[in-house]
């Protein structure tokens, strides 16, 4: 996982191809013009999705990794938490190939605040519970960059 500011994006090019598109993307292009739904950005390699959505309470919800993609976590307005997973995990959804996810129960997390200028990348097969219900912030317009790896 990386967690960080967006001022500091620029520091992580050179990891992966496809990360770096998205990151360009995100250096030259105002986010919040971006309309709701899937936007391509290099087909099927780099594309984001933009939600409105309210944010949930952890308790019962499942961890989600996927197999195809990383996730790179934008809010752009709100703010929500997400959780990570460490350490041992059990499956409570077998993988589905067609939505790149599977679902995933753990007892130790470690969690981190997103909102207006802080991202999040999720690498491939790390369990994350995202959309959490932070103080005072009950929905949250946000941008997921699915990256393939």
């Amino acid at each position: 996982m990386v967690y960080d500011t967006l001022e500091n994006l620029s520091q992580y090019t050179g990891m992966f191809d496809h990360l770096d598109t998205a990151i360009e993307f995100i250096q030259n292009y105002d986010l919040n013009d971006l309309p709701l739904g899937k936007t391509e950005i290099d087909g099927e390699n780099v594309f984001v999705n933009v939600t409105e959505t309210d944010t949930l309470p952890a308790e019962g919800r499942a961890f989600e990794t996927h197999s195809n993609y990383m996730d790179l976590h934008i809010d752009l307005c709100g703010e929500e938490l997400c959780e990570v997973a460490l350490g041992k995990v059990t499956e409570e959804k077998p993988y589905d190939e067609a939505e790149d996810c599977a679902l995933w129960n753990a007892d130790t997390t470690c969690g981190l605040v997103l909102g207006e200028g802080r991202f999040a990348v999720f690498m491939v097969e790390e369990p994350h519970k995202p959309l959490i219900r932070a103080a005072g912030s009950a929905a949250v317009r946000k941008a997921v960059f699915k990256i393939a790896y």
